[in-house]
């Protein structure tokens, strides 16, 4: 990244102006974040006003909401719903116009987006867990690979 910044002095001042950006989320009161944003519209580079137009624009927009965030014990974000909103959308287009029934199904049953309770596998070299049970989670059973009772019918 040295050689580009120094080959090119308006990259590296574009560079520095968004990590001064990221830098406001670090405040810790409200105060002192608007006074960094606001630090932050006044410092942007000669002759990338242009640039910088579109986001100076959102941040106006939404100012208050952002701001918020400083107002809070714990500060929270809406990471965990956009992220949702993007399955769905992902979902639906994988799905080509699914009926909103099908759609509230998938997104309610699936586990893409839930978590999951770490799972164990035995070692076959140790011949021991690779995890440890000190936690309180039940040992797992031994799992010799698929049950083939399921494809066999008498």
């Amino acid at each position: 990244m040295e050689t580009w910044t120094r080959a090119f002095p308006q990259l590296l001042a574009a560079y520095e102006h968004k990590e001064q950006f990221y830098h406001i989320w670090d405040c810790a009161t409200r105060r002192d974040a608007e006074k960094a944003l606001a630090a932050w519209i006044d410092d942007i580079p000669q002759g990338q006003k242009e640039v910088w137009k579109e986001l100076v624009s959102a941040v106006s927009g939404w100012r208050e909401e952002m701001l918020t965030y400083f107002e809070t014990d714990i500060p929270v974000t809406n990471a965990f719903t956009e992220s949702i909103n993007r399955l769905a959308k992902d979902k639906n287009r994988d799905g080509r116009g699914y009926s909103f029934e099908v759609m509230r199904a998938r997104m309610l049953y699936t586990t893409k987006h839930k978590k999951k309770a770490p799972q164990t596998k035995e070692s076959p070299f140790l011949g021991k867990a690779t995890m440890t049970y000190s936690m309180g989670l039940p040992e797992p059973e031994t799992n010799y690979g698929i049950d083939l009772s399921t494809f066999w019918e008498d």
